[in-house]
């Protein structure tokens, strides 16, 4: 018999041991999927919510239906992106305006390629929530198609669109 509760109280140890070993400051269940360093100090990423690559598709959806409207309201206050030709776009002013032009001399689509939620705790102990997706994006420009695949990496506050940085790169059409 004392055998028998050796045996379970070493088990019993060695998987409080275990699951100790894999929990990390507040963390706990959560699953690391990579690492950050925009602060200059290695921190890990987390597996996010997919309900966050949600409020991205819809933001993509309103992009598709023109509906300057919905992307605003889709925004932070202090909404900013960086876009592929260096320019900053500060503020949804600034975005519904290159959005108005664009739209009026192009017809964008954009084809789902991957999305990615992931999370961290930055230096000042905030909660940073980024999604990093890629579409493939048709456009006709002047009567020629153009393709290019673009990878989006989107900082959301509060469930709105905070940061887009935007990079790109042109692919030939299918």
């Amino acid at each position: 018999m004392n055998k028998i509760l050796l045996s379970i109280t070493l088990l019993l140890l060695a998987q409080l041991s275990f699951a100790a070993h894999h929990e990390d400051g507040g963390h706990k269940g959560k699953t690391i999927i990579g690492y950050d360093t925009t602060e200059g100090v290695k921190k890990p990423l987390y597996a996010g919510s997919v309900d966050n690559i949600k409020i991205w598709d819809d933001y993509i959806a309103a992009h598709t239906a023109r509906d300057l409207k919905a992307i605003r309201a889709a925004n932070t206050d202090d909404f900013m992106a960086w876009v592929p030709n260096g320019q900053v776009i500060d503020g949804s002013d600034a975005q519904a305006a290159l959005l108005t032009e664009w739209f009026a001399s192009s017809d964008p689509q954009w084809t789902h390629m991957y999305s990615i939620a992931n999370n961290f705790i930055d230096e000042d102990g905030q909660l940073q929530e980024w999604i990093t997706t890629e579409w493939a994006v048709k456009d006709v420009i002047d009567g020629k198609e153009v393709n290019s695949q673009e990878v989006f990496d989107v900082l959301l506050k509060d469930g709105k669109i905070k940061w887009i940085y935007i990079t790109a790169r042109p692919t030939l059409p299918d």
